[in-house]
């Protein structure tokens, strides 16, 4: 819309219909770049919490039962808070012949799939983001598929589409800032070399103190790059056709991220619970 413009008149030029397409786009916009506050328990000032990310439900690859073992294992230790870094949904043909490895084909299969088997843990709320396999689905039939699973499932919250940023703030008042990231692209022969990339792009004044990338189904932690602590999430599918026909491996399981947030010192550790494959044909 031009400066000097107003609202009227453009609908008056355009339409609504256009006036509503760009308070869509820019509602998404907001959403993608909103900083939600989150207050959280902490035992010594210390924030520990959960990471997991690719559960790609309605694959006939998924993990859904590491996903379960991993959020007891949460549960057990106090966890109330846990990240997802995208591809909550296996989505729609992604890439050709992606619907000959799905057992729940099309939206309201998959949703309903994720509604029952998603773990749910007593205090537990999953924050995620969704990604591209999300994001086939409203490509092709324009779902919302975070609010939509937000709303079948109230102990996920979606923090917005590819991106998402949450601050974390003890009872003292002490800041953690969490940004979870679901980039294009594909795993680079070096595996570090991707989360370095990206951590080289991001603006000096946005910056996070802790980056947690999705996509590429690897579990990778630096424990400082430009003051980021930088993790791949891993993923919660097992090695799927099209990743063996490109060679690509799948880093099972989930994290446990620990934090001690200072003045001008962050103590951050982290823990990878590591699944594999059964090799007698189970999972």
């Amino acid at each position: 819309m031009k400066p000097g413009k107003t609202l009227q008149q453009f609908e008056q030029k355009h339409g609504t219909g256009r006036v509503k397409e760009l308070q869509a786009v820019v509602d998404a916009i907001a959403r993608q770049h909103r900083t939600v506050v989150l207050d959280v328990p902490t035992v010594n000032n210390s924030i520990t919490f959960g990471l997991v990310g690719d559960s790609h439900y309605g694959s006939l690859y998924e993990a859904k039962d590491v996903a379960k073992a991993l959020y007891r294992r949460f549960a057990a230790q106090g966890i109330t808070t846990v990240f997802h870094a995208g591809d909550v949904l296996d989505g729609h043909k992604i890439y050709r012949g992606q619907e000959f490895e799905l057992h729940a084909l099309g939206w309201a299969k998959q949703r309903d799939w994720f509604t029952r088997e998603a773990p749910l843990e007593k205090g537990i709320t999953t924050h995620f983001i969704t990604g591209n396999h999300d994001a086939s689905l409203k490509k092709i039939a324009g779902i919302d598929v975070g609010a939509e699973l937000e709303h079948v499932r109230p102990d996920w919250v979606c923090l917005g589409e590819d991106i998402g940023t949450v601050t974390l703030r003890t009872p003292k008042g002490k800041t953690y800032t969490v940004m979870l990231l679901h980039p294009d692209g594909g795993t680079a022969y070096a595996i570090s070399y991707r989360i370095q990339k990206i951590i080289e792009q991001l603006e000096g004044g946005r910056k996070p103190h802790f980056l947690g990338v999705g996509n590429f189904h690897k579990a990778e932690f630096l424990p400082s790059y430009r003051n980021i602590a930088g993790c791949q999430v891993g993923c919660l599918q097992w090695q799927t056709p099209f990743m063996v026909r490109k060679g690509l491996s799948a880093h099972v399981g989930g994290w446990i991220i620990r934090v001690t947030p200072g003045e001008f010192n962050h103590a951050v550790s982290a823990e990878f619970i590591a699944f594999y494959a059964d090799p007698r044909g189970g999972r």
